[in-house]
């Protein structure tokens, strides 16, 4: 039998695919087109709308984008141009000298950003020192028309037009002029994109020679050949520049210093996603205002964490959007907020600018799309880096918050004591000088009114930080109960579907003395499962009462509850052995909530963790040791990692973000916990060779 060859072939339709539906925004768009001027060493690049606003004839509507770079020649477009997919990027790393620059665009695809802009395409480019300037036409509509024949047409044998004309001899560069614009434009949409080319290069990497870039409509006055100016970044309440060195291995990171309440920097070993270096803005709520007041006319935004790349920006990704939904989080910066009263910093309180190479990151990869970066190891420890930078900052707006309370404390005390003092000196002058007592009357009581008011504010004070708290627990309680119904949501389905079973076969058999005991049986298996339906539901209606009322309750007791009623169906669900051992009796004087906290975050996280057991076991004693009452929880899942032991109790760090994992569970125990004055850590694995072992120890004293 004869060896036969077969070839790959790209059907007609991949220019869409690598086009219009892999580019999803049209920002992105031109984006990929004034990145592709920069890497043909353009000193000036002008994008242009013409006739593109709602009021137009899309017949006259164009976009020119036009650079005065180095231009392309026939072979230029023959071999790189039209070429998907080309390596002459990547194997040349930096343009033509004397510029240098490290190329940014290089998987060959960026060209087909100009099918999401318009269906027909215009190339006119000259290379310096000739009088010859080639001009090309693509007509994506040709590629649309053969896309939809019967038969089989491929990419490649679509024929595009060109031809060379005469131009001055000192003229070089290439011109891009798309037309059957897909989208009108108004004033508001080239505002946004101007907004996004203002990052295009990163303020803290000067270019030499410079990347200028130029925005003109010939329907919006404001947009008259405008220059794109990087705002410089005024007004912040802190300001941090981290930066490494590859030679000696370090990384600056920040840290929180608990002794002096403020903010340091120190050396690290550099992370395994190479060396970067991060200016760091953060605003307060004074600060904040005080931006938002001075660029409120200018739609210039506090927006989160940019990063670049030999000096320009990787992806738009943090492009600002007025709703807040349609933002993309790409970074998982505002992920974390579950509400304002955890204290999180979120992207609309800082503003980063984090630089990363090509030569020194080389694991940092571009997604296609040039919305995100490629999923792997070294980006999601990028990520981590970034979270674990905000975080000290949340040390210090928590400490902000301290202190201003102590301020507001000891004002309102000081005020108390000198309307008092003030009260006393009038009594003395009364008694010293019975004349004045008519004068003073009015004094006296003036000073009476402020007195009444101080209390209230003060007494209003404490009303307020109460429900403050009440409500941070709401909120802690709800997440956990969010984990909670995602298991229980599974428990609930499987009971219904047995019960709707065996309601069929009731409806569909009954009655028949030949099925009787069946009949019976099934009977008591419906009543069972209805009664384990109300459990769950009671159980998640008690989280509406949610509150930071104290009372005595039995943990032996409780736990018993929790683990042979509340959690039977999720055990059952996942099947999950679970064995509780309770010796001594304890009354715990608590939120009997946070307490439910505490075990549906283990439970949740034991889930996770037991997905690959084949047995899967749960285990919680308890005794009194000493003047402690001490529980032990463990699971035979995968365990955690040596060195994590502390770790996993710092917000938002997960090993399970795969499966959902937010990094909140442990941090809501350990923070649960010590609201009931315990401890919590990891100790001894109970299960061997895997498993975890978590040491809870509560003190007699309420």
């Amino acid at each position: 039998m004869s060896k036969q060859e077969l070839k790959w072939r790209f059907d007609v339709n991949t220019f869409r695919l690598i086009g219009r539906e892999l580019i999803t925004d049209r920002i992105t768009a031109i984006y990929e087109l004034v990145k592709n001027c920069y890497d043909a060493n353009a000193t000036k690049v002008t994008v242009e709308f013409h006739n593109v606003s709602l009021n137009s004839e899309n017949q006259k509507s164009k976009i020119i984008i036009s650079d005065n770079g180095h231009g392309m020649s026939y072979e230029d477009i023959r071999d790189k141009w039209m070429v998907v997919g080309t390596a002459s990027k990547r194997s040349n790393l930096y343009s033509p000298s004397p510029f240098n620059r490290r190329y940014v665009g290089e998987k060959g695809i960026g060209r087909f950003a100009v099918d999401k802009l318009g269906g027909h395409v215009v190339i006119e480019t000259k290379e310096p020192n000739t009088n010859q300037k080639l001009v090309v036409n693509i007509n994506w509509d040709k590629y649309e028309t053969l896309s939809k024949s019967p038969q089989l047409k491929l990419f490649t044998d679509v024929e595009n037009t060109y031809s060379f004309v005469e131009a001055p001899l000192e003229e070089k560069g290439t011109t891009l002029i798309i037309s059957s614009i897909q989208e009108n434009w108004t004033d508001l949409n080239i505002a946004r994109l101007e907004r996004e080319l203002e990052k295009i290069v990163s303020p803290f990497h000067p270019l030499n020679p410079p990347f200028n870039i130029f925005i003109h409509s010939n329907e919006y006055e404001v947009f008259n050949h405008k220059p794109i100016e990087a705002e410089s970044i005024k007004y912040s309440t802190l300001e941090f520049q981290l930066n490494y060195s590859k030679d000696e291995s370090w990384q600056e990171v920040l840290k929180w210093d608990k002794e002096n309440d403020k903010i340091a920097i120190e050396k690290t070993e550099i992370k395994y996603f190479g060396g970067i270096s991060l200016r760091l803005f953060y605003f307060n709520q004074s600060a904040k205002n005080k931006f938002n007041k001075i660029y409120k006319n200018k739609d210039y935004r506090i927006d989160g964490i940019k990063i670049y790349r030999d000096g320009l920006i990787t992806t738009p990704f943090a492009e600002f959007e007025s709703s807040q939904n349609k933002k993309r989080d790409i970074l998982g910066i505002d992920k974390r907020l579950w509400s304002g009263f955890l204290d999180k910093v979120g992207t609309r309180e800082i503003i980063g600018i984090l630089d990363i190479s090509k030569e020194k990151n080389p694991l940092i990869i571009d997604s296609t799309n040039r919305q995100d970066f490629v999923d792997n190891e070294a980006y999601r420890e990028l990520k981590d880096f970034i979270i674990s930078q905000l975080s000290v900052l949340e040390e210090y707006k928590k400490n902000e918050r301290k202190v201003l309370k102590t301020k507001v404390d000891q004002e309102l005390k000081k005020a108390n004591l000198e309307v008092k003092e003030f009260s006393a000196a009038i009594k003395t002058l009364e008694k010293t000088n019975p004349k004045l007592k008519q004068t003073l009357k009015p004094l006296k009581e003036q000073a009476k009114v402020i007195d009444i008011s101080i209390k209230k504010g003060i007494e209003q004070q404490k009303r307020e930080r109460k429900e403050y708290v009440r409500k941070e627990n709401i909120y802690i309680s709800l997440m956990s109960l969010q984990d909670y119904a995602i298991h229980v949501s599974h428990a609930v389905r499987t009971s219904l579907g047995k019960v709707k079973r065996m309601a069929e076969f009731f409806k569909e058999r009954f009655p028949d003395p030949k099925l009787e005991d069946i009949f019976k049986d099934y009977a008591h298996l419906i009543y069972n499962e209805m009664v384990n339906l109300n459990k769950i539901v009671d159980f998640m209606l008690s989280y509406a009462g949610s509150n930071i009322d104290m009372e005595d309750f039995n943990i032996k007791n409780h736990l018993e509850d929790l683990f042979n009623k509340s959690y039977t169906p999720v055990f059952e669900a996942e099947n999950i052995k679970a064995l509780i051992e309770i010796e001594d009796n304890f009354i715990l004087h608590a939120n009997k909530k946070f307490f439910e906290d505490i075990f549906e975050n283990l439970i949740s996280n034991s889930i996770k963790a037991l997905r690959n057991e084949s047995i899967k076991k749960i285990k919680c004693s308890g005794f009194i040791e000493d003047d402690h009452f001490v529980l032990y929880y463990s699971d035979n899942g995968e365990g955690i990692k040596s060195g994590d032991e502390e770790k996993i109790f710092e917000m938002y760090y997960t090993t399970t973000a795969d499966l959902g994992g937010a990094g909140i569970g442990l941090y809501i125990v350990k923070t649960r916990v010590e609201s009931l004055r315990g401890s919590i850590s990891v100790v001894k694995n109970e299960f061997k060779p895997k498993g975890a072992t978590f040491k809870i120890s509560f003190p007699f004293k309420k």
